[in-house]
């Protein structure tokens, strides 16, 4: 087969079904090209910008005796908005646009119409990827939200007017609600006792010593040594937590015992102004100290690149639980604070179902023979170096001898 038994031997053409007998076609290709000239410097530099799009210029005409009828449909055609298909004698059949377009008639030749039109290629129109920054919007609703607590909290709290046995009694109760963030962290329930007359102050306490436990899990430190129990974390000492916080999984659980922890401490009956003031502060603090456990649990599970869709959801499950505790209270709570908690629940929820749902899942090896884990890691992945991955997630201690029998949780890919 030749090239005249591939195309049309009269030279037909279309666009939008009107035909018309082509005369010319001639086609602009090839790539467009940006040239970048330097002073004082020889040799430019030419970006490639990508494929120019193609033109077609095709000289065609419309004859006979009714000639002009079909003219008036291929005029019409050339106008009509939007893409349509040409078919092109030489070049197939593509979707194109009229760009530009020219005809002339003669009385030296009557009965024909003769066109110049310029195709061009209509392409596909790509719209730019867009997604939404979930780790982002997360981080947003807690710093509503604690904006929200510490101005609530401020208008609440008061020791005006409280002197000795009323005072030393609010240092108990203070410290009885932090006291679960204490046993983590250490050196909260000492300093936030001094500091009852600032309410600004007992704010920053509680929220950096939720902070501590946020900023020691999300260091970048060797995963390692965070099992093993080497790291920092595990240290006591002022600025360090009492216990190791080990995975942000494990960080989310203490924040949710922490944060839950004020629940056990008596509310004073308000028999006497005393007590009455007593009680609205217990209960200002506990809902201060569960809030800001809160927005740090989901900073924690927002910020975190999870290996493995379990513990993505269960950490996500112990830091909406904890929301859900503050949005469930008994207490009254003000209608800015609620708010910002359940954009709060919604945001990170979004953040869980967007990123969990794109990581591979836990299950269980059980090599048969005491192997190295590099081996394991070979045969598993097909990649050595996620030894590591494998030691840290079952707490190995001699990576060089992982026994035979023992059952393994490995990342399904």
């Amino acid at each position: 087969m030749t090239w005249r038994d591939r195309i049309d031997p009269e030279l037909r053409g279309s666009y939008r079904s009107v035909e018309f007998f082509v005369e010319r076609a001639d086609t602009t290709a090839g790539r467009r090209w940006l040239v970048h000239e330097y002073p004082r410097r020889d040799v430019p530099y030419t970006e490639d910008m990508g494929r120019r799009a193609k033109e077609y210029r095709l000289a065609f005409f419309v004859a006979g005796d009714d000639y002009d009828l079909q003219r008036d449909k291929l005029i019409e055609a050339l106008d009509a908005p939007g893409a349509a298909t040409l078919v092109h004698p030489y070049m197939g059949t593509m979707s194109a646009v009229a760009t530009d377009v020219r005809f002339s008639e003669t009385t030296r030749e009557g009965g024909a119409c003769t066109f110049e039109v310029t195709f061009t290629e209509s392409g596909l129109q790509l719209e730019p990827a867009t997604s939404v920054d979930t780790q982002r919007e997360v981080g947003q609703a807690a710093d509503a939200v604690e904006k929200e607590a510490e101005k609530d909290f401020l208008e609440r709290w008061s020791v005006e007017g409280l002197t000795g046995f009323s005072l030393d009694a609010i240092e108990r109760d203070l410290a009885a609600v932090v006291d679960g963030l204490d046993q983590f962290v250490g050196d909260i329930a000492e300093e936030i006792t001094s500091v009852i007359r600032f309410p600004v102050n007992i704010v920053g306490l509680v929220l950096g010593g939720y902070n501590r436990i946020r900023n020691a899990v999300m260091r970048p430190v060797n995963a390692l040594d965070l099992y093993s129990g080497n790291s920092v974390l595990s240290l006591g000492g002022s600025g360090r937590l009492r216990t190791t916080a080990g995975t942000p999984a494990r960080a989310v659980r203490m924040l949710r015992e922490a944060g839950t922890a004020g629940d056990s401490v008596a509310v004073p009956p308000a028999d006497t102004p005393e007590n009455t003031q007593r009680a609205g502060n217990v209960v200002a603090a506990s809902q201060l100290n569960g809030r800001l456990a809160a927005t740090t649990a989901a900073r924690v599970v927002a910020e975190t690149d999870w290996l493995s869709r379990q513990d993505a959801e269960r950490a996500g499950q112990d830091a909406l639980a904890l929301i859900d505790h503050e949005l469930q209270t008994a207490a009254p709570i003000s209608d800015d604070v609620y708010n910002g908690l359940v954009a709060l629940r919604a945001a990170l929820s979004t953040d869980l179902r967007t990123r969990a749902l794109a990581m591979p899942s836990l299950t269980q090896y059980t090599p048969q023979a005491t192997l190295p884990a590099v081996v394991i890691a070979h045969r598993l992945y097909g990649d050595a170096t996620r030894a590591d991955e494998i030691c840290v997630r079952n707490n190995v201690r001699h990576p060089g001898a992982l026994r035979g029998g023992m059952a393994l949780e490995v990342l399904s890919e």
